[in-house]
């Protein structure tokens, strides 16, 4: 039985693009139409799965059709929530470093790096994938996670891999094994 993922990144929201913290930031119309465009472009997956935010919510093209799985939210930057990294710099630039430099350092009352990646990498690994193909609406940060489980990678890898908004990245999974394709024009 082969197990095919579509990874969907969700898109970039306002905040995120003037450099704050995320805070279950909403899209801006413009991305909500692409976005509902290429969910919708996916056809129909016999599975919808999707972080817990507002984005990711309003990313899914019928967010009802679709079940929220909490392990993919986003990372908690405890009280830099919402803040912009500009500001934090300037009121706590130890703190930021240390959160910069070491993964295991957690953000002010937050989660480290390194919890956010094995909260992420444990779920993916104990999810009952089902045979067919599934959709996976999250952030880019649960995404990178999901693909060092996946592909066994360390994590100082996920420093090394980018995802962009909207990006699309397919897994599959055959006999326990999982295969990464890039550049398909239809679902994984």
């Amino acid at each position: 039985m082969t197990t095919r993922i579509t990874l969907l990144c969700v898109p970039a929201t306002r905040a995120l693009r003037a450099g704050h913290f995320p805070a279950d930031d909403p899209l801006e119309p413009e991305a909500l139409e692409r976005a509902a465009s290429l969910a919708g472009s996916l056809g129909l997956a016999d599975l919808a799965l999707r972080s817990p935010e507002r984005c990711a919510r309003q990313t899914a093209a019928h967010p009802s059709a679709s079940e929220e799985a909490a392990a993919l939210r986003e990372a908690d930057h405890g009280r830099w929530r919402g803040l912009s990294l500009k500001a934090v710099a300037a009121a706590e630039p130890e703190a930021l470093n240390a959160w910069l430099s070491d993964p295991g350092c957690p953000a002010p009352g937050g989660e480290s790096l390194l919890a956010m990646i094995e909260r992420v990498g444990h779920w993916f690994e104990h999810f009952r994938w089902p045979a067919g193909h599934v959709l996976v609406i999250a952030h880019a940060s649960a995404i990178k996670a999901m693909l060092l489980r996946a592909l066994d990678l360390p994590p100082p890898a996920y420093r090394q891999i980018d995802v962009a908004p909207l990006a699309r990245i397919g897994l599959s999974r055959h006999q326990d094994l999982w295969r990464l394709r890039l550049g398909s024009d239809g679902p994984a």
